[in-house]
């Protein structure tokens, strides 16, 4: 094994736990996202009377409600981006082409 192959190595074996790491934050990350959509979804769909039994004050009530159109207007992806302060690699290289 000369030295380009234990480089190549050490770089794939760094790459992978990287990945590994990331992937297992964004799961988690994106999982919670989608049940705080699938939650206010679900809310603002049930009828008043259903609201009414689940959440008891009105301005609590009100808060589920107002929730849901800016939870909604955000993309998975882009509320990962937020949280993990990047960009997806798609709008890095198309900028790196300009």
């Amino acid at each position: 094994m000369g030295y380009r192959d234990g480089t190549s190595a050490g770089n794939e074996a760094s790459a992978q736990e990287g990945f590994n790491i990331g992937f297992k934050q964004s799961a988690s990350s994106g999982y919670k996202w989608g049940i705080v959509s699938g939650i206010t979804s679900a809310f603002v769909s049930l009828p008043d009377q259903f609201k009414e039994k689940l959440v008891k004050k009105l301005e609590d009530r009100g808060r589920f409600q107002s929730l849901y159109k800016p939870v909604q207007e955000i993309s998975t992806d882009d509320a990962l981006g937020i949280m993990y302060h990047f960009q997806p690699l798609q709008e890095n290289t198309q900028s790196h082409r300009r």
